[in-house]
């Protein structure tokens, strides 16, 4: 009875300690005026037991408190005083109990293998061998006890105390720790601890992975510590720095790595120096592949929660963006709807209003010539000013029917009228009349490079607009000192026509807004030349809708060069193939 209370945990001795010294005081009361010295013999009892429980500190802590205890209560009781203890053979019964009890914890000392039969006795071999192999029976029952159970969860927590409960109940330390390594925040965390409170074991104190790996006792995988190699650790390792002014003469340390990784750390202390015997280092490396086991599935386990719970938050937030572009499409999408209205009824109005001038533009247009020609009634000044008219009010007209194409082609009513027709005889129309309306420009065009006539199936009156646009912006944006060079030829199965000027040129950041309506560049040279910047937006409508295409190449400063290249008419085709 007497070693399975020895075997006990801390709190259980101390109580049956302290509750045998209150029994004790009580009976000392009652009884101490009938015969107090016998009485104050039983003293022995509770120090004796004092000093089995906890060896050769109890004995002296338990006599010292017996004896302080004796003379408070004597003093209580009316009995006698303080110098009770050192009258007669009061001195003598001191020695005689400090003396007894300090034996008897030395004598707790000795393990449970060292019988007191002779070392030859075949009694005390058989007894050791007994004692062994149930002590051996007991930590294999144990390490079962805890294999069938560390597997039910995964759970850092809950492996960590199940470790906690088997490793206590196995080998009864006077301390126990388990540190568990924080992987993201690269530290390693206590996340269990009984027993005395050493500074930096207890539970949720942490230290950085850095720091833990340069201690020696992390070292290896499950060691014992104790001696002269225990004690020159103080210097270097913190739990030996703390742990054995606390009484830890002993220590047993297990280290759990994954690949080069800790991942947790077992520290066992225990105040007698001959701790830890073979079998108990045993059970602890029969656990520790389990108890590895269960902490790398545990945190992988929740490593996937976390994950898990990440991703929840994700999708919130996804989810709240899912909203808001909702949201967003919806009020988009009425603006877009405002736009279409606003735009369909600015296309509706220019094009009402271009054929409400249309009329009265022809009228003005109409007199004005009449007027120009007019050698009787009218002066040279008069049929001047009747010229300017007429010219401006064709301008005027111009401007009218761009507005009248792009309303056409924003609404989708733009139509054409094609034909199979000599394309080239179009551009020699275009050249022409733009040497009758200005007589200089027959100096400044230079057509040497329009072929014969070649057929294409197209809207005349649509291709001349083209050319026209194309021929009066060269003259428009270069110097009258320079020649517009006009080409217009067939290869292969396109009509090529191209205008090159030596004029201003177009930058980069122009050319890529250059075919779109109103645009005007930003060369302020360019804009002091009059124009609406519907031109070249109409003429690029107007070839791909008949299957061609109109590009530019311009260097700013050099010059310009606009092509257009057209399908030939299927007669061409055939012309060439016969």
């Amino acid at each position: 009875m007497i070693r399975n209370l020895d075997e006990a945990d801390f709190v259980p001795r101390l109580g049956l300690t302290a509750g045998t010294f209150a029994m004790w005081a009580a009976v000392f009361m009652s009884f101490v005026e009938i015969a107090p010295v016998t009485f104050s013999g039983l003293l022995a009892v509770p120090v004796v037991l004092a000093a089995v429980l906890f060896g050769v500190r109890g004995a002296v802590v338990g006599s010292a408190i017996g004896i302080v205890l004796i003379s408070v209560l004597s003093v209580i009781s009316g009995a006698g005083s303080i110098a009770v203890l050192t009258e007669g053979s009061g001195p003598i019964n001191v020695v005689v109990l400090v003396s007894l009890a300090t034996m008897v914890g030395y004598g707790r000392r000795f393990s449970k293998s060292e019988s007191p039969v002779e070392s030859g006795s075949t009694v005390g071999v058989k007894t050791g061998e007994t004692d062994s192999n149930a002590r051996r029976a007991q930590l294999n029952n144990i390490a079962g006890d805890f294999i069938d159970s560390v597997h039910d969860t995964l759970v850092i927590e809950e492996v960590s105390r199940c470790v906690t409960t088997h490793v206590t109940r196995a080998l009864k330390p006077d301390f126990f720790a388990i540190s568990v390594a924080d992987v993201v925040n690269r530290r390693i965390k206590v996340k269990q601890s009984i027993g005395l409170h050493l500074l930096g074991f207890g539970v949720g104190e942490y230290r950085s992975v850095s720091a833990t790996l340069e201690d020696p006792m992390s070292d290896g995988e499950i060691e014992v510590w104790r001696g002269r190699k225990y004690s020159d650790l103080t210097d270097r390792s913190l739990f030996a720095a703390t742990a054995i002014p606390a009484g830890m003469d002993s220590a047993m340390t297990a280290n759990f790595r994954q690949g080069d990784d800790l991942i947790a750390q077992l520290w066992i202390g225990s105040s007698k120096t001959d701790s830890f015997t073979p079998d108990e280092v045993e059970f602890v490396e029969k656990i520790s592949h389990h108890l590895e086991s269960a902490l790398v599935n545990a945190r992988n386990a929740e490593s996937v929660k976390e994950l898990q719970r990440q991703l929840v938050g994700q999708n919130e937030i996804l989810a709240n963006m899912q909203d808001g572009i909702e949201y967003n499409e919806g009020e988009l999408r009425l603006d877009h709807e405002e736009l279409v209205e606003l735009s369909e009824s600015k296309t509706q109005f220019m094009s009402e209003v271009a054929h409400e001038i249309k009329t009265p533009l022809s009228v003005m247009i109409g007199y004005a010539d009449l007027l120009r020609f007019d050698t009787e009634n009218l002066g040279n000044d008069q049929r001047e000013y009747a010229e300017s008219i007429e010219k401006s009010a064709r301008q005027l007209a111009v401007l009218i029917d761009d507005l009248s194409d792009i309303s056409n082609i924003e609404s989708g009513h733009f139509s054409m009228s094609k034909t199979e027709h000599d394309v080239v005889s179009v551009v020699s129309s275009v050249i022409d009349g733009l040497v009758v309306f200005n007589p200089l420009n027959s100096e400044r065009l230079d057509a040497t490079g329009v072929m014969a006539s070649q057929f294409i199936d197209g809207d005349p009156a649509r291709l001349s607009q083209v050319f026209t646009n194309l021929i009066t912006n060269a003259l428009k944006y270069s110097s009258t000192e320079h020649k517009i060079v006009i080409t217009a030829m067939a290869t292969d199965q396109k009509f090529e026509f191209s205008v090159k000027d030596s004029g201003l040129g177009i930058s980069d950041a122009d050319l890529e807004r250059l075919f779109t309506p109103y645009f005007r560049s930003s060369n302020p040279d360019a804009l002091e030349r009059e124009g609406t910047g519907l031109g070249l937006f109409l003429s690029r409508s107007i070839v791909e809708a008949h299957g061609g295409t109109l590009t530019v190449s311009s260097t700013v400063g050099l010059g310009s060069t606009f092509s257009v290249n057209l399908p030939v008419a299927e007669m061409n085709l055939n012309a060439r193939a016969a």
